[in-house]
């Protein structure tokens, strides 16, 4: 498995899992009333803590492993999957940005920027998986 490859597995790992566990608290909080902003904050923080943690951690594990050459293949799996991510980010946050104002407010768009946000990031690395597996035919 090549190094482009391990890491994107383990950043949609940790997308799915660290994104799934914010979502689902903030469904949770949010079921027993209005959250405090502290409880927002908090649990804000602690997802892009836990997410910073495990790209300092993966880059370190990269460094220790030595450096990794990208050949022409890998510069366009990783141009064409970040094309594609960038399309679904654009739609998400025009969604965010256009639409969602006239209907919600505060916390509402903040999380559906952050969901906009998860999920175009996990096509980006779910696309570079895909494109490793698949075998790239450019």
């Amino acid at each position: 498995m090549l190094v482009q490859e391990r890491f994107a597995w383990v950043w949609v790992c940790a997308l799915a899992v660290i994104f799934g566990l914010y979502f689902g608290t903030v469904a949770y909080i949010e079921s027993g009333g209005s959250p405090s902003m502290g409880q927002q904050i908090g649990v804000l923080a602690a997802a892009l803590s836990s997410l910073g943690i495990v790209a300092a951690g993966t880059w370190l594990a990269g460094r220790l492993r030595g450096p990794a050459e990208r050949d022409e293949r890998d510069k366009a799996i990783a141009s064409r999957s970040s094309a594609i991510a960038y399309n679904v980010l654009m739609t998400g946050m025009i969604l965010v940005g256009v639409v969602m104002p006239f209907s919600n407010g505060g916390w509402s768009i903040v999380h559906a920027a952050l969901l906009a946000i998860a999920i175009a990031e996990i096509v980006h690395h779910g696309m570079i998986v895909v494109s490793y597996r698949r075998g790239w035919h450019g």
